[in-house]
């Protein structure tokens, strides 16, 4: 699995996922934040995970019809317990990422979105 997080994603979850051995890119590592529509179209051409907390990729989903990858919205994480969210994540909902699924994780529940 290759993910690529956005600038809004700590620091803390690229060293856990990258600790895993996981392929990690970090917007911020990057050089220049692109925009919204310029990262969820790397994703998707690159077949990346993209982790984020910014609730405009869904919009571009949903209201504009861009293709995705999977996409997985941190919402109200402390930075710190990103990466563990994750990790966490990944392994109760591979099936859900596999299938390109919007998935919104808060501290005490996770919703699932896959389209038809």
């Amino acid at each position: 699995m290759k993910f690529l997080l956005d600038s809004c994603i700590s620091s803390f979850a690229v060293k856990d996922l990258k600790d895993s051995g996981f392929d990690v890119l970090w917007i911020p590592e990057t050089g220049k934040d692109t925009g919204d529509e310029a990262i969820i179209k790397k994703a998707f051409d690159e077949n990346f995970i993209l982790v984020t907390a910014d609730k405009d990729f869904g919009e571009l989903v949903f209201v504009f019809g861009k293709p995705h990858p999977a996409i997985i919205r941190l919402v109200d994480i402390p930075a710190k317990e990103q990466g563990k969210f994750l990790l966490r994540l990944i392994e109760t909902h591979k099936a859900d990422i596999d299938k390109k699924a919007l998935i919104t994780v808060e501290r005490s529940r996770v919703r699932v979105r896959i389209e038809d």
